[in-house]
């Protein structure tokens, strides 16, 4: 065990000490700085009084910094998310392969499963560390905005109804769906890892599972009847579990319910790529 964790984290400082990693950081410091600057706008303001005080009254209250940070998460994450965490699962294994790294690497007597297990749970961290960060500095930026305290105001088209916090639960609801977003990740970070444990490019394996996570975003969102009884089979549509988690009552049930099915499709994919990453000649 103990040869585990070291080989965990010498993944883990392999990962953070490439420049690539952070780009993901830096982009969404961009967009938060970018989303500020529209937000405080004298036009968005009063577009934002008028629907505040419209869904919950007290623009005073609820135009705040947790009401800011929650919705650069809401409308920035799932996309830009679904570019980083492909990029880095979809790279951790394939650029080793891309490099001849990878047959040095099982000159030693570590079993390739290990070896993925190491570099699967690596990317996994990755996706906290990440969306961690991007949470904390959405915040962050808007209490250098806008000041603490105040109230939080929950709203997306997803949601049925508008939920309402006070500053103190409101932070600690905000960090739940925080940690919830990494979870409802596992099937984007399976889908890339296995991808990465074919004979495949970096930048296909990324691109391949893009363009898979866009085009089920795309059909679960067609507003047509006939697409109704087939929603519940995109993966897309059960990442929105995060939103349970932000529900004035959060229904438990429904949340362990698709993160068990989204765990589920994580897992497959990372044992898909292991059976596949067993039977490759690394030598050729």
């Amino acid at each position: 065990m103990t040869l585990f964790f070291r080989q965990l984290g010498w993944e883990l400082f392999r990962l953070f000490a490439r420049r690539r990693t952070y780009i993901g950081f830096a982009l969404f410091l961009a967009v938060e700085v970018l989303f500020y600057f529209l937000w405080t706008r004298e036009r968005s303001e009063e577009r934002m009084e008028v629907f505040i005080e419209r869904v919950a009254g007290g623009f005073d209250d609820y135009f705040s910094a947790l009401t800011l940070a929650f919705l650069i998460v809401a409308f920035t994450m799932l996309l830009l998310g679904v570019v980083f965490v492909s990029l880095i699962a979809g790279d951790i294994l394939a650029k080793e392969t891309e490099d001849g790294n990878l047959r040095l690497i099982l000159v030693r007597p570590v079993s390739r499963f290990r070896l993925l297990l190491v570099k699967f749970i690596s990317c996994q961290i990755y996706t906290s560390v990440l969306f961690l960060f991007v949470g904390t500095s959405a915040l962050t930026v808007g209490v250098l905005g806008q000041g603490w305290g105040g109230g939080m105001l929950v709203w997306t088209p997803d949601l049925p109804r508008v939920a309402l916090f006070e500053w103190e639960e409101g932070i600690a609801r905000y960090y739940l769906a925080i940690l919830g977003y990494s979870v409802i990740y596992l099937p984007v970070t399976g889908i890339a890892f296995m991808l990465g444990c074919f004979k495949i490019k970096p930048a296909a394996a990324t691109i391949v599972t893009i363009a898979i996570c866009l085009a089920d975003r795309v059909l679960s969102s067609i507003p047509l009847p006939a697409f109704d009884p087939y929603r519940e089979y995109f993966i897309t549509s059960r990442m929105d579990a995060w939103l349970f988690l932000l529900y004035q009552e959060i229904p438990w049930a429904r949340f362990w319910e698709q993160s068990a099915w989204l765990l589920g499709i994580g897992l497959t994919g990372f044992l898909i790529g292991w059976l596949v990453f067993e039977r490759r000649d690394i030598k050729s």
